[in-house]
């Protein structure tokens, strides 16, 4: 996803004139998409992974979208701009497709294999949220938090205390968490269109 956001910037930047593209050849968008994300590239299973996320993302938000149905109509949410676009994420019918389960019930199997495991999946969320204190742009680690928070929050609602994700109170969620789960939505949305628009050049 971050690779994405990258990529998208270097078009942008380029099309705005920021950058010469023939100073910089390391900035070549293509030649970028194809080390970062490619098949060949560094992380030839990236494509993969961004999809296996953001099914999970999907899944967080599926079992959310009560709460936050609830919450536009409640007018705790913005104003009904946001309010309206929001009902129309939440109302897709995406969210309702069986195939973006699939992720979530991955997690739950290997979580119910061993409780090590569910234990080792909230210490590496932990531990990815640390990382983020490490990163020197602020805007940077400001945009790597809520991404980890929103991922936290897709696995809270999925997986949930014992790995079923039967146990989650979504209402006990805390709107941040919920906000970060949508924003980090966003994120991976943009990364994929970005993905399937460099394949088909």
């Amino acid at each position: 996803m971050v690779s994405a956001q990258v990529i998208r910037g270097m078009q942008e930047k380029m099309m705005d004139g920021e950058i010469d593209p023939n100073e910089y050849t390391w900035t070549d968008p293509n030649v970028e998409f194809s080390r970062r994300l490619g098949p060949n590239g560094e992380t030839p299973e990236a494509i993969e992974n961004l999809y296996f996320t953001m099914m999970l993302l999907l899944s967080g938000v599926k079992g959310a979208r009560e709460r936050l149905l609830a919450d536009c109509n409640n007018g705790k949410i913005g104003d009904s701009q946001a309010c309206e676009v929001l009902q129309k994420i939440l109302n897709h019918p995406l969210l309702d497709d069986p195939s973006i389960e699939a992720a979530s019930l991955r997690l739950r199997e290997h979580a119910s294999k061993d409780s090590n495991n569910l234990w080792e999946a909230r210490m590496r969320t932990r531990d990815l949220m640390r990382i983020m204190n490490c990163v020197q742009c602020n805007k940077c680690r400001f945009h790597g938090k809520i991404s980890t928070l929103g991922l936290s929050t897709a696995m809270q609602l999925t997986i949930g205390q014992n790995g079923l994700g039967s146990d989650v109170d979504v209402n006990k969620i805390h709107r941040v968490e919920l906000a970060a789960l949508v924003t980090a939505m966003g994120k991976f949305s943009s990364g994929i269109d970005l993905c399937l628009d460099m394949q088909q050049q």
